[in-house]
């Protein structure tokens, strides 16, 4: 499948209607766009998703989500889309279109039809805020469904599935925070990956569906007064989730306000700026703004992982007192498996007896009387017991845990989540805060400096105005900060709802009806689950492989001198429990985990992309790739191997939207046998048109 053009008309920066083509060949499969910051690269990647999913595309990028609720709706974001010259000049309604060739459609065959290239077309009229979503025939323009449900269905089935948009469209640069996520959040963003792309996503969700059902007859066998309770905690559920999205949409808006104050402060910077290079200063104010900025902006990924890791320090404290849980239900465990071993195998020597003795055929004029028969009967009920039962591996525990499986599986996750971290991280967390706290210090003491020397009356009032933003900076940050925290005990407060919720929907008394159901829902469970993993089991090899190698082409550090390399050797993959995916793990030569948040931010692209190469790999069909800030953060030597060997490689067909400091002209030739379209976007300052050629 591939994106063939893309039509746009009056969106966002492109005036009246702009036409791309995308097609590619098997050679060259890379459609290179560039464009200064501004021109509308970004605009033309959300112009593509929004005309796939419309007011979905909150789903697919959390970018798209903190604009959407920087506007509080999504009518309120796309409403600003159409065009300002289409606007003036009376146009209410902007559109966005999409041929795309070697599709499917079902229940079609391909011989005896023309419809291997199909046209998705979105337009929304900002009078009335309808959208029009259509698919046409290419050919003969006919459309293909009677209703807009069943576009959205094939899209989902047989274009590119929501869930699996992620990595299809993405900011390779922010793409890359991935890396900082905790194992049940990469877990998560693997599992949605592998369930869409792999199509395994309509097996979990009939385990939900199933799970639902479950707790829905075990609500119907309870008690009025539980039923109550039951309904209690879910309606707090509910409401704390509300809250949640409150949340989110007041720490948007205060996002919103910080990009106005930082637009203030850079006009006013430069302003102030100008003026100092005129002083005899012995310093580059300039050098040093920028200096102060990269440090705040390393300071805020710092402070946030700092935050992080707070959280589970508490129950860092308790590790040792967990870890003796963990042994005593262990214990617990191994007795209650002997006890009914052996009472199976007490049972199986009363019933050989009893067939030996009390059931033909008997021996011809036995003399035995009944107390003989008994004694026997004890003997051997003596001897099978001594022969056959063991407890040598008995333990002997002065009391037992009386715990549900929810409660063991939240002190065994405590330790998991315990064991991934270590001490050196809490110091280098806390080492790497306090050298950036300290070098902004003097940075400011150094930048107030020469400000003060400054006595231009203009100058002096833009500094005035400069602190005013970053005080206003500093009360919103503390807002959101604040937001975050309210947000966290909500999950928190969540988490703790759904365990009450399993305690009491474990106390329900069932009718021997509904747990007939139950125990058919829960076989069907069983069976999905162990299908679910045999599957990631399946394709777990093929991913630690691809991922690896992967790395071994685009890091540096793996490329010179491999076998002698103190860096990643090996990548493991671990199938987590109840659904959650998997955990990926790199290790070193001497087979020590090399933990994601150790490596600089240029690693954790080259990790991440590594990751998407090898979900991608997996898929069922070919899937095209649109990719924003393609270098990011990487360094020279990085830039080289992504250009020359990752991208050339990733799919049938990579779109990039890049910068001139990104992809140079000289690159541009480097590569150019994998280009098959190269793109220039030019503004005028109000407008972008898209024309040949590059930088």
């Amino acid at each position: 499948m591939k994106f063939s053009k893309i039509r746009i008309n009056n969106f966002r920066q492109y005036y009246g209607n702009v036409e791309l083509d995308l097609s590619t060949s098997n050679e060259r499969n890379i459609v290179l766009i560039g464009g200064k910051n501004g021109y509308g690269k970004t605009n033309l990647l959300l112009s593509i998703v929004w005309c796939l999913y419309g007011d979905k595309i909150a789903q697919i990028d959390d970018h798209f989500k903190k604009e959407i609720q920087k506007e509080k709706s999504y009518p309120a974001f796309i409403q600003q889309s159409l065009n300002w010259s289409a606007q003036e000049e009376g146009n209410r309604s902007f559109s966005v279109g999409i041929l795309i060739e070697d599709v499917e459609l079902p229940g079609i065959e391909k011989s005896k039809s023309t419809l291997n290239k199909i046209f998705i077309s979105r337009e929304r009229n900002t009078i009335t805020s309808e959208e029009k979503l259509s698919i046409k025939d290419s050919l003969s323009g006919k459309e293909i469904f009677d209703n807009e449900s069943d576009i959205i269905n094939y899209i989902n089935d047989f274009i590119i599935p929501i869930e699996a948009a992620k990595f299809v469209f993405f900011d390779a640069e922010k793409i890359a925070e991935i890396a900082n996520f905790s194992i049940k959040e990469e877990g998560n963003f693997i599992n949605d990956a592998l369930g869409r792309i792999l199509g395994l996503d309509i097996y979990q969700t009939l385990i939900e569906d199933l799970k639902d059902y479950i707790n829905t007859l075990k609500r119907e066998g309870a008690t009025k007064s539980l039923q109550e309770q039951i309904i209690n905690y879910e309606r707090g559920i509910d409401i704390a989730k509300l809250e949640i999205e409150q949340l989110e949409e007041n720490s948007a808006e205060q996002e919103k306000d910080i990009d106005k104050l930082r637009n203030e402060i850079r006009y006013c910077e430069g302003l102030i700026t100008q003026n100092s290079k005129e002083g005899n200063s012995a310093f580059d104010r300039e050098k040093i703004s920028i200096e102060i900025k990269n440090l705040e902006e390393l300071q805020s990924v710092v402070s946030e992982r700092f935050n992080d890791l707070s959280e589970i320090i508490p129950i860092a404290i308790l590790t040792g007192k967990l870890e003796e849980v963990k042994e005593h239900l262990d214990c617990q465990d191994q007795n209650e498996l002997l006890r009914n071993s052996n009472n199976e195998i007490s049972e199986k020597v009363n019933n050989f007896i009893d067939m030996l003795f009390n059931r033909p055929p008997e021996p011809e004029n036995s003399t035995m009387s009944f107390v003989d028969k008994n004694f026997y009967y004890e003997k051997a009920k003596r001897l099978g017991s001594e022969i056959f039962t063991t407890n040598k591996d008995f333990v002997e525990l002065p009391f037992e845990h009386d715990l549900n499986n929810a409660e063991k599986k939240l002190i065994l996750d405590s330790i998991v989540l315990i064991n991934t971290q270590n001490d050196n991280q809490f110091k280098d967390i806390i080492q790497k805060y306090n050298k950036n706290k300290n070098e902004l210090i003097e940075l400011n003491k150094i930048l107030n400096k020469i400000d003060a020397n400054l006595e231009d009356d203009i100058v002096f009032e833009y500094i005035e105005r400069k602190k005013s933003a970053e005080h206003k900076i500093g009360i919103n940050n503390r807002k959101i900060g604040e937001n975050n925290q309210e947000k966290n005990k909500l999950l928190a407060d969540i988490k703790k709802h759904e365990q009450q919720l399993t305690y009491l929907r474990g106390k329900v008394k069932i009718d021997e009806r509904n747990r007939r159901k139950i125990q058919e829902c829960e076989k069907f469970i069983t069976v999905l689950t162990t299908f679910l993993e045999e599957q990631k089991n399946w394709h777990k090899s093929d991913f630690e492989k691809t991922i690896l190698e992967e790395l071994r082409y685009l890091m540096h550090k793996l490329s010179i001198g491999l076998n002698n390399s103190e860096f990643i050797q090996d990548v493991k993959a671990t199938i987590l429990a109840s659904g959650q995916g998997m955990m990926i793990s790199l290790f070193n030569k001497d087979g020590d985990e090399i933990r994601k948040e150790s490596l600089s931010s240029g690693e954790k692209q080259i990790y991440i992309s590594s990751l998407i190469k090898a979900i991608l790999k997996e898929s069922i069909q070919d899937l095209p790739v649109f990719i924003d800030t393609p270098l990011g953060r990487l360094d020279e030597e990085h830039r080289e191997n992504f250009i020359n060997k990752y991208y050339p490689r990733l799919a049938k067909q990579v779109v990039l939207f890049s910068t001139n400091s990104e992809i140079t002209s000289k690159k541009h030739n480097e590569i150019s046998n994998f280009i098959a379209k190269s793109y220039i976007l030019v503004n005028d300052g109000a407008n972008t048109r898209i024309t040949e050629g590059y930088f």
